[in-house]
């Protein structure tokens, strides 16, 4: 099964991730949540229905196990990216500034998670020999 979601799915599940909706009927959805866009909802609801990742019980509207699992596997897909954005940028600067190559260094275990925050501070912080604090 395509797991894929749309920017639209990935809000909706998002808000559903942590509360319940008001489901009024296959055609409308009571949208009380700012930020969704009333007709990309019903057609979210509709898809994410068919996919299994959203039930629409008793008047609520509600995310299955799927659908958090779907949610939670787009969070760890777009905070990785973000991630690989953040080792690009300190290999950028280390090129762009040679004399922040400690830091960067730093940035990079971190960010790659090879050192806990309190190393790559303390790494950078020491500096090389004959650098003032």
């Amino acid at each position: 099964m395509d797991l894929s979601l749309s920017t639209s799915e990935c809000q909706l599940l998002r808000h559903l991730v942590l509360a319940d909706m008001p489901y009024v009927d296959q055609g409308a959805v009571a949208v009380a949540v700012q930020g969704l866009d009333e007709e990309t909802v019903q057609d979210d609801v509709r898809s994410l229905t068919w996919r299994g990742m959203v039930a629409a019980d008793g008047g609520r509207l509600s995310i299955t196990p799927l659908g958090a699992a779907a949610h939670y596997a787009s969070e760890v897909e777009y905070l990785s990216a973000r991630l690989v954005d953040v080792v690009t940028l300190a290999d950028e600067l280390v090129h762009l500034a040679p004399a922040l190559a400690r830091e960067m260094h730093a940035v990079r275990q971190v960010a790659q998670g090879a050192w806990p925050l309190e190393q790559a501070t303390r790494y950078a912080s020491d500096g090389p020999p004959g650098r003032p604090r």
